[in-house]
């Protein structure tokens, strides 16, 4: 199987790392603009060039739902509109370095009127604190939303770059990360819990009629109604190798104590749900294991090797060597299928390890420890590892 030689191939790029002892599913959709931007609540056909579809499982302490990214840049502006399936606020964070923290918030609310604030998140896992009250501005221009019963929208326009140290520079042709998350509370202060998650958003001419990726394969913008054989073996694939670093992670968190480990394992958790319900729509099933066992014995033997570090920083630099490999596997994942629904499950999915490689690295910055990557190139290691 070709999953099988993929993890052979792991195997000896962690033989060599020095780090061992051998041995949100989304819908993207895009279109030209042909209508006025208004930021009255109402998403126009023709209002935005894209928009992004996010779904969130149910899962413990959230009921699970659907947010919808609509936007469009000229060469000043950021136009957005959030559609979520709540009466309660609605926000997205772009560009967090590790979970929430320093992630530029936007959160959208209406009840009676439409509010838009600008918020930073100074913590992993907040508070996201509105801009002015942290010695920043509030650089939403204009904004607007609408109540539905069902669901709430949010519209707002924003400079691409503002000047405020608490908002990310957005730059055209690039892809931001970003999270996202909905509560069914119109109080900001209140906790989310209906939805969360994380993903990409590229940020294309807005009159192009490029695909959702630029100059990518433009055959990826098909809906594809039928899983292939390969896009099977990657989103099983994909499953067992995030099973793999939930189960390292718990394992690690045991040995260690450090509390990192275990922030990821929840992570991780959720990765394996969204895949999971990916899998479902194409009427897969997950193979019932339990925790530290795999049914394919190349991975089993990677997990055994990885818990043979022997102290915290041996672990710290296991876990980051996993989360390369686990970057470069989303990569070739995404490059092999033109299903556009797995293409974006899977860039959240790399959202998400981007982060936990930014996590592990700076990790071990604080013990004076330099990171060295082992399986990606230096320059996307460092474009991950540096993003502010």
């Amino acid at each position: 199987m070709i999953r099988d030689d993929l993890v052979i191939l792991i195997s000896v790029l962690l033989l060599f790392s020095g780090c061992i002892q051998p041995e949100e599913q989304q819908e993207v959709a895009e279109s030209v603009v042909s209508e006025e931007w208004q930021p009255d609540g109402i998403v126009g056909v023709n209002e935005y060039s894209h928009s992004l579809k996010l779904y969130s499982p149910a899962r413990q302490g959230y009921t699970g739902g659907v947010m919808t990214i609509s936007w469009k840049i000229d060469d000043e502006y950021l136009y957005m509109a959030l559609n979520g399936s709540t009466r309660g606020w609605l926000a997205i964070g772009f560009e967090p370095t590790e979970w929430m923290r320093d992630a530029d918030m936007v959160l959208g609310v209406v009840d009676g009127n439409a509010r838009v604030l600008d918020e930073y998140s100074t913590g992993n896992y907040g508070p996201h604190i509105e801009d002015t009250l942290l010695g920043g501005t509030d650089d939403i221009l204009e904004y607007g939303g609408k109540s539905y019963g069902t669901h709430t929208v949010a519209e707002f326009r924003r400079r691409l770059d503002t000047g405020d140290r608490f908002d990310k520079v957005l730059r055209l042709g690039k892809d931001v990360s970003i999270i996202w998350a909905m509560s069914d509370n119109t109080d900001p202060s209140v906790k989310h819990n209906i939805a969360y998650g994380e993903g990409l958003i590229y940020l294309g001419m807005t009159q192009s009629s490029a695909d959702i990726h630029g100059s990518r394969d433009t055959s990826r913008n098909n809906i594809t109604q039928n899983v292939t054989q390969n896009d099977a073996d990657w989103m099983l694939f994909i499953w067992k190798e995030e099973k793999a670093a939930r189960d390292l992670y718990e394992s690690l968190y045991e040995r260690t104590g450090l509390t990192l480990f275990l922030d990821l394992v929840r992570s991780e958790q959720s990765h394996m749900d969204q895949i999971r319900s990916l899998m479902e729509r194409y009427g897969m099933e997950t193979p019932d294991l339990e925790r530290g066992v795999f049914d394919n014995q190349t991975l089993q033997g990677i997990y055994n090797d990885l818990l043979s570090i022997s102290s915290d920083d041996d672990a710290l630099r296991a876990a980051a060597t996993f989360e390369e490999i686990s970057i470069s596997d989303l990569e070739r994942a995404i490059s092999e299928t033109s299903n556009k629904e797995a293409i974006d499950v899977y860039s959240g999915l790399l959202a998400g390890s981007r982060k936990h490689l930014r996590s592990y690295v700076r990790d071990l910055e604080d013990r004076g420890i330099e990171y060295t990557p082992v399986y990606l190139s230096r320059s996307e290691f460092d474009e991950i590892v540096r993003a502010a």
